[in-house]
């Protein structure tokens, strides 16, 4: 582990549709087959595995984000993806469990999971959680991919994604209280973002790291540790 999050939210520029995006203004927008897409209403939520989800809407289509943790890298150790030179975490859709969906206004229903007819053209893509607070309750990152329909035959490209300062509604999607042991996990999950878009040496690293370890420490307060995998990342940070 080589780099760190923090709760706290920073300035950062965008990569995604060649528009300027304010900062705090929310946004979703994305290039659909050549055409901008933008959402006029958005919402984020963390499960308690740490699944984050994150919908984006123009009022008559739906695109949803959904990035698993078992997914996640540090942006630029794959270089040939367009975000290996990006901050944040990513998650391949393809052959994984992460993915991402339109529901267009036919109600056709377009997904990475769908197989393509022709091996030639894959389902493929990626999602960048650039920055994620649990504490402001704000997701921001980028997203890239190509979906297919049911029948495998027809696909729909989603390019130059973008979602800035979408709204985290819930650390839970189960309904009913908040138990601790999700709280945390969802908090592991946040922090860990800005761990990994932050280097030792950056201004924030001590914080950021701090933030990420201090984090793993009450999830296992709350969670347990059974097979010490916690501790061990624990004992792995560089920071003081």
């Amino acid at each position: 582990m080589k780099k760190i999050i923090v709760l706290a939210l920073t300035v950062f520029t965008f990569f995604g549709c060649g528009d300027d995006v304010e900062f705090n203004t929310p946004a979703f927008k994305a290039n659909k087959d050549g055409n901008l897409w933008e959402g006029v209403s958005y919402s984020a939520n963390i499960d308690g595995s740490g699944v984050i989800t994150i919908v984006g809407s123009d009022n008559f289509e739906t695109v949803t984000l959904v990035a698993f943790p078992s997914d996640a890298f540090v942006c630029d150790t794959k270089p040939e993806t367009v975000y290996g030179n990006t901050p944040g975490n990513c998650y391949e859709v393809s052959n994984n469990p992460s993915f991402a969906t339109l529901l267009d206004v036919n109600d056709v229903f377009w997904s990475t999971n769908n197989t393509p007819a022709s091996s030639e053209y894959p389902a493929d893509g990626v999602i960048n959680i650039r920055e994620l607070s649990v504490e402001e309750g704000l997701v921001s990152g980028a997203f890239y991919f190509n979906a297919f329909n049911s029948s495998g035959l027809s696909s729909v490209n989603f390019k130059d994604g973008f979602f800035h300062n979408i709204p985290l509604v819930a650390v839970t999607a189960t309904p009913g209280p908040v138990d601790p042991c999700t709280t945390a996990t969802a908090t592991v999950a946040a922090t860990l973002v800005n761990y990994n878009a932050a280097m030792p040496g950056d201004a924030n690293y001590e914080t950021v790291c701090n933030a990420y370890k201090t984090a793993l420490g009450t999830q296992i307060t709350e969670c347990g540790d059974a097979d010490g995998s916690i501790q061990t990342t624990i004992d792995g940070l560089m920071c003081m």
